[in-house]
């Protein structure tokens, strides 16, 4: 009997151990464990799984606005009607009130208001670009909230994408999805249902999801910076042969909008490069050139009328009398030296060279206007004619 007793005893104080330390080492696994886990074993509360897109909803919602236009439409008994409708999304971008959206948002709109919250104010449409989908409007008077600008060339596949904007209107305003980066260099421009954003080349693409009334809104990364200006999304309407589509949306980079931008506040329109001049390419680097034949040579077919290039074909006049008279030495150092004189008046992009016995062609590609082609021309007939003043040769030109 006094041996089962204290069995007893002993039996029980080795449970109450076994008990304690395991208690201890519960313990010590909830404070390791994994939140979520931690969380499910009550070792957590909810604060240690907080949101990580918490905080840049907070920081970066108040710059995006919502984008309502009026339409004047019918003539009802004598009076323009006007609809109202609340169409999309937009991004201001500095303090001054210019605020960011899609042309295809504003395209056609009687009258635009930005929406800030509980605050309506009438806007300013500075200028569009239907080739970008990109337009610039400005609020006067009114306090709102810049967005920082990153850097789009820096994204990568798989980096976070935060979306914010107002699908089908004002009801839904300032609402978030969370996505990745899926792609980025996407050529849409041959993709796109409706003519939307029908130059887009190089668009991002998101999983984060991008609805009616999200065009013009803001595509954000994961550090508050605005990397993209959500524009489109694909959609089973029959264009890739009635597949089911989820999850495909895009956004023009910001770098892209920033130069975008620039040049439809300061001009008005964007200055997209271009040479006025309709080329065939002749030949190759790689092609050996042969001897009436130039390397790289393009054959001009024609150039566009009031485009922003010229071509000017230089023809010497009495080239002929100077060989007959003086020999072709001399009719050599007057080619070098009409060269020389062309090199010296032009800009270092300009281009020039000689196509025959007497004849120059000269490439301007950066001019504005006939005027400044014309002037070009007679600046280079003067300083060839100087070339008689020097005494060497009785010399001018022709310029067409």
């Amino acid at each position: 009997m006094l041996f089962r007793k204290y069995w007893a005893g002993w039996t029980a104080l080795a449970l109450t151990a076994v008990m304690f330390f395991a208690a201890g080492a519960l313990a010590q696994d909830a404070q390791s464990a994994p939140p979520a886990l931690a969380l499910a074993e009550g070792g957590a509360t909810a604060a240690d799984l907080d949101s990580p897109f918490k905080a840049v909803y907070e920081q970066v919602s108040p710059s995006v606005v919502g984008i309502e236009i009026t339409l004047k439409t019918d003539v009802f008994q004598g009076r323009i009607l006007t609809t109202t409708s609340f169409v999309g999304s937009g991004v201001v971008i500095d303090e001054a009130g210019y605020v960011l959206t899609n042309y295809h948002v504003v395209e056609g709109a009687d009258g635009i208001y930005v929406i800030s919250g509980e605050e309506k104010y009438p806007a300013e449409y500075v200028a569009g670009d239907a080739a970008s989908d990109v337009a610039v409007l400005r609020v006067e008077d009114a306090r709102l909230t810049a967005a920082v600008l990153g850097d789009s060339d820096a994204l990568s596949v798989g980096d976070w994408a935060l979306v914010i904007g107002n699908p089908l209107g004002q009801q839904f305003a300032n609402t978030l999805t969370v996505g990745v980066i899926s792609g980025l260099g996407r050529d849409m421009a041959d993709s796109v249902q409706g003519g939307v954003g029908s130059g887009s080349t190089d668009m991002i693409q998101t999983n984060a999801a991008i609805n009616s009334g999200n065009s013009g809104g803001g595509l954000f990364n994961i550090a508050g910076e605005l990397v993209g200006v959500t524009s489109m999304k694909l959609s089973n309407n029959g264009y890739f042969g009635y597949a089911a589509i989820e999850g495909i949306g895009f956004a023009i980079p910001i770098n892209s909008v920033k130069t975008i931008a620039s040049d439809l506040v300061a001009y008005g329109r964007v200055l997209y490069p271009r040479i006025g001049l309709e080329m065939v390419e002749l030949n190759s680097p790689s092609m050996e050139p042969t001897e009436d034949m130039l390397p790289c040579s393009v054959w001009v077919r024609s150039v566009e009328a009031g485009g922003p290039a010229a071509l000017l074909f230089i023809d010497l006049d009495n080239f002929k009398a100077v060989n007959d008279t003086m020999g072709h030495q001399a009719g050599d150092d007057l080619l070098r030296s009409v060269a020389q004189v062309l090199r010296s008046q032009l800009w270092e992009k300009d281009l020039c060279g000689r196509v025959g016995g007497d004849e120059f062609v000269v490439f301007l590609p950066d001019l504005h206007g006939r005027d400044q082609a014309v002037y070009c021309a007679r600046r280079l007939c003067e300083c060839i004619a100087r070339l008689s003043e020097e005494g060497k040769y009785a010399m001018s030109c022709s310029i067409g």
